[in-house]
C-alpha cells in the first residue's frame, strides 16, 4: 500500500468507515454515551450495559436469547461446536468463501475437532441442493461477504431453510454484516430473517463501526451453553468497557442509517456502469457493501487505484482481495457515514478511473 499517497488524498473510503475520529476521540464518544446512559462499574459480564445489549439483540433478531462475546472467531467456533455436539456428527457444512475456511487459521479443525464439509461453489451464494446430506451443522453467511455481499433471493432463503427441516440439520448464520438484510428483502424483517436459523453472529464492528465485540442469538439453552464456553475460552472479561457500551451507542447512531448506506451503495454502482475491465460485484449491491473486481493481476490493480486515487483524491482502499479459486482480485467497498457524507460524483469517478487505467496499461 502506497501509504504517502493515500495520506495526500481527503476523501480515504479505507477501514474504518465512519466518523469516530482517533482512538482518544471514540473513548471520549462511549464516555458521553456512558453518562447519557447511566452506564456504570461491572465486572465480568454481569452489568448492566451487557444485560442491556444481550436484551435488545434477543429482541431485534426475534430469538428467545442473546450472549456477547469478545470476537466472532470466539463466537462461531462456540456455535459450531454446541450444534455438531447436540447433533453427534463433527462434520460442519462451510460454503468455500466462508471466513472459517478463509481467515481463521483452522480454528472449527484444532480448537473444536470439527470436520469442514466444503458446500457450494465460490462464485455465487448458496442454494438448498448445495446443503450437505449430513452434517452435524450448516452455516450461511448473510450476506456473502466474498461475493461482494450477495444474498440468495428470498424464495431460495426459505427454500434453504426448508431443505434443512428435511434433511434434519442445524442452520447458523454467519451474520456479520447482518445490519442491513432488511434493505435486500423488502418486507422482511430481522425476525423473519432469522427464522429456521438455530442461531445468529453478528459483528458489532463491521458495519455498524463499535470499537469491538460479537453477539450469537438463539434458543435459552443454547445461549446458556454459549455462556459456559465463553467463560472456559477466556471470554468471559473483567471489563468489556469499552466494547459493550460502544456496541450500544453505534446501535443507537447507525442502526436507522443503514438504509441510506445501502442506497447510496446503489447510486454508486448504476452511475459507475459499464466499464472496460472493471466489473461491480453483485451489479445492484443488495447491502451496503460492493466488490470491484478488475480483469488483471494484483499489481496491476494496486497500481489502477494509485492511479485513480493521483487524479481524484479519493482512495478507494487499502488492498484487493485475491484467492486461489478467484481469478481476479477484487477492491471491497463498504458505504459508512464517511462515503455518506461525500460526493458519490467523486466515488464514481474514481472508480471509473481503474477502468482508464487498465485500458492504457
Amino acid at each position: 500500500m502506497n501509504a504517502a499517497l493515500k495520506a495526500r488524498c481527503d476523501l480515504d473510503l479505507g477501514f474504518p468507515f465512519h466518523n469516530d475520529g482517533e482512538p482518544a476521540d471514540r473513548l471520549e464518544r462511549v464516555a458521553a454515551f456512558m453518562r447519557r446512559a447511566n452506564l456504570g462499574e461491572e465486572a465480568y459480564l454481569t452489568g448492566d450495559s451487557v444485560g442491556r445489549l444481550e436484551a435488545r439483540i434477543a429482541e431485534l433478531f426475534g430469538k428467545p436469547a442473546a450472549v456477547w462475546f469478545p470476537s466472532g472467531t470466539m463466537a462461531q467456533g462456540v456455535a459450531a461446536r454446541i450444534h455438531c455436539a447436540a447433533a453427534g456428527d463433527t462434520r460442519l457444512g462451510l460454503h468455500p468463501t466462508s471466513h472459517l475456511a478463509l481467515h481463521e487459521e483452522d480454528g472449527h479443525i484444532h480448537l473444536h475437532g470439527l470436520e469442514p464439509v466444503m458446500c457450494g461453489d465460490w462464485s455465487r451464494t448458496m442454494r438448498p441442493d448445495d446443503l450437505p446430506e449430513r452434517a452435524g451443522c450448516t452455516f450461511v453467511e448473510l450476506p456473502q461477504r466474498h461475493n461482494g455481499g450477495a444474498v440468495p433471493d428470498w424464495e431460495t432463503l426459505v427454500a434453504i431453510k426448508a431443505r434443512a427441516a428435511e434433511l434434519g440439520q442445524t442452520l447458523h448464520m454467519d451474520g456479520a454484516r447482518i445490519w442491513s438484510l432488511p434493505s435486500a428483502w423488502p418486507g422482511h424483517d430481522w425476525p423473519e430473517i432469522c427464522d429456521g436459523f438455530a442461531s445468529v453472529y453478528a459483528s458489532f464492528y463491521k458495519d455498524l463501526g463499535a470499537s469491538g465485540g460479537a453477539v450469537l442469538a438463539g434458543e435459552e439453552a443454547f445461549v446458556a451453553e454459549a455462556r459456559l464456553w465463553l467463560a472456559r475460552m477466556g471470554g468471559r472479561l473483567v471489563s468489556a468497557w469499552p466494547m459493550v457500551p460502544d456496541a450500544l451507542r453505534v446501535l443507537e447512531e447507525r442502526l436507522d442509517k443503514m438504509p441510506a448506506f445501502v442506497a447510496r451503495a446503489r447510486e454508486i454502482a448504476a452511475g459507475v456502469g459499464a466499464v472496460k475491465g472493471l466489473t461491480i460485484t453483485p451489479q445492484t449491491p443488495p447491502v451496503n457493501m460492493m466488490h470491484v473486481r478488475l480483469d488483471c493481476d494484483v499489481a496491476t490493480a494496486e497500481a489502477a487505484r494509485d492511479a485513480a486515487a493521483e487524479a481524484t483524491g479519493v482512495w478507494l482502499g487499502n488492498r484487493f482481495w485475491h484467492f486461489e479459486c478467484d481469478p481476479v482480485p477484487a477492491l471491497e467497498i463498504t458505504v459508512g457515514e464517511r462515503l455518506l457524507a461525500a460526493d458519490p460524483a467523486r466515488i464514481i469517478a474514481a472508480i471509473r478511473a481503474m477502468g482508464a487505467h487498465l485500458a492504457k496499461a
